[in-house]
C-alpha cells in the first residue's frame, strides 16, 4: 500500500468518525443537543456537521459501506437541508442562538424529531461501519 493510499484511507476513516460523532448529537433529545454543542448556534451546527462528514465519507469512497448505508445517509443529509429557516434559528430578536434559550428554542423545532428517530436508526443501521472504524483508530 502507497502512501498515497493510507492517507486517502486515513482522510475517510477520520471524516466517517466526524460523521458518527455528530450523528450521536443528532440522535439526542434537544437539550443534551445543546448542552453538547456547549449551547452556541447547535442547529446550524448540527446541520453543518452532519451534513458535511457525511457527505464527506461518500465523497472519500466510503471503503466499506454498502449502497443502502450510503443511500440512507444521502436521504438525512436531504432531510437536514430542508430544514426550515425556523428549526435553525429563532424568531424572536432578543433571543439569540449563543445561549441556551436560543439553542433549545430551535432545537425544540417540531422539524427535528424525525431527524432524531433517523440518526438513531442509521447508527444501528451503521454499526458494522462503525465498529471496523473503532478497529482502525486503535491500531494506530
Amino acid at each position: 500500500m502507497t502512501s498515497e493510499e493510507m492517507d486517502a484511507r486515513e482522510e475517510f476513516e477520520n471524516c466517517f468518525l466526524h460523521f458518527v460523532q455528530a450523528l450521536q448529537v443528532l440522535s439526542h433529545d434537544a437539550d443534551t443537543q445543546c448542552e453538547e454543542m456547549g449551547n452556541y448556534n447547535t442547529p446550524w451546527e448540527i446541520q453543518r456537521d452532519t451534513a458535511g462528514s457525511g457527505l464527506g465519507s461518500l465523497r472519500l469512497s466510503a471503503p466499506y459501506l454498502s449502497w443502502g448505508q450510503a443511500e440512507k445517509i444521502v436521504d438525512l443529509v436531504a432531510a437536514l437541508r430542508r430544514l426550515p429557516k425556523e428549526a435553525l434559528s429563532v424568531p424572536v430578536p432578543h433571543m439569540k442562538m449563543i445561549g441556551h434559550a436560543g439553542c433549545i428554542t430551535a432545537m425544540n423545532h417540531p422539524a427535528w424529531e424525525p431527524l432524531r428517530k433517523e440518526a438513531t436508526q442509521l447508527l444501528v443501521l451503521l454499526e458494522p461501519a462503525i465498529k471496523r472504524n473503532e478497529a482502525y483508530f486503535q491500531e494506530q
